[in-house]
């Protein structure tokens, strides 16, 4: 089986909105959501699992039952990290996942994550103990260590940003969490991060352009464009 974790408890604090950006709402729908309805219209999904604040919780069910999600949605406390957050959601699953599911972790403000990346990550942890959708990085990339003065230039073809959903044999990335120590986990940036730290082995599927974090209001208004063309279209 093939299960959800999306993680949803920022606050976004870089936007300067009235609530987290992941519920400000877009087209009448939270921004989360969309990656909600898209994960439920997968025919490989069979969970989700949600982690946010307790205060968001009546909010996102009420958003749920409208939108009439199908399949079962469980929800978890936020963390006092994005990774330890992450690690509340697979304490969650635990209680009715199996060792060799597959979960996929996804950032809730990644709304236009193509669905392939559903279909390709769950085929690459036949292989692997997991993967992380990626796009090459196309600029000079430099690296400063003060961030004045250049410190060394880096070599362009063998970077890549990383996006999610990111997907895991769920009882190695479990494993994995269970056997760092509170402050390590602190300091992980990632999953696909803590991943190779354990040992896990970890292959690259194609991303997207597309699949872009809202962080900025700049990235905000992108997308109420996208959405507004979509909506144009289906009209």
């Amino acid at each position: 089986m093939n299960h959800v974790i999306i993680v949803a408890g920022g606050i976004g604090s870089r936007m300067n909105l009235d609530i987290p950006k992941q519920f400000y709402e877009v087209n009448g729908d939270p921004i989360i959501l969309y990656s909600i309805k898209k994960f439920a219209s997968s025919p490989l999904i069979n969970s989700i699992v949600i982690v946010l604040a307790d205060e968001w919780v009546e909010y996102m069910k009420n958003k749920i039952s409208e939108a009439h999600i199908d399949i079962p949605v469980h929800y978890a406390k936020a963390g006092k990290s994005r990774q330890h957050s992450v690690y509340n959601g697979l304490l969650v699953l635990k209680g009715y996942a199996c060792y060799n599911d597959v979960v996929l972790i996804h950032d809730s403000v990644r709304p236009l994550f193509p669905l392939f990346c559903i279909s390709d990550g769950i085929s690459a942890c036949q292989e692997y103990d997991g993967c992380i959708p990626v796009i090459p990085v196309k600029d000079a990339t430099y690296l400063s260590h003060d961030g004045i003065q250049l410190s060394d230039a880096l070599p362009r073809q063998e970077l890549f940003s990383g996006q999610s959903p990111e997907c895991f044999l769920f009882g190695k990335i479990f494993d994995a969490h269970s056997n760092f120590k509170d402050s390590e986990i602190s300091s992980i940036r990632g999953c696909s991060e803590l991943a190779l730290k354990a040992g896990l082995t970890i292959k690259l599927i194609n991303g997207s352009e597309g699949n872009f974090k809202i962080t900025t209001i700049e990235d905000l208004s992108s997308f109420q464009i996208i959405i507004e063309d979509q909506k144009r279209i289906i009209k």
